[in-house]
């Protein structure tokens, strides 16, 4: 999945297919389309269970290069008695 825009104008499509091919990975789209701000910042935010993770992207509509804002959230959890914690 890439997020990365072939142009200066081209982050909206990028937006649009992040959005489609998130389903296909295990994602629940749970919000995409304007926010309430004066510029219509369009936002995509998703879920996916099995990973315990969200995702919520905004595409800025007067920023300049054309940057998304990112945010990841993920669950909390507790390395079991004798195991480690995997590094990526």
């Amino acid at each position: 999945m890439d997020l990365h825009p072939y142009g200066p104008g081209d982050l909206g499509s990028a937006v649009q297919r992040l959005r489609a091919a998130l389903p296909k990975h295990g994602w629940k789209i749970v919000e995409y389309g304007p926010d309430t701000s004066r510029n219509k910042n369009v936002q995509l935010t998703a879920d996916n269970d099995a990973e315990k993770a969200g995702v919520h992207i905004v595409r800025m509509a007067k920023d300049g290069p054309p940057t998304p804002h990112v945010d990841v959230v993920s669950g909390c959890y507790r390395v079991p008695d004798g195991q480690k914690v995997e590094h990526f």
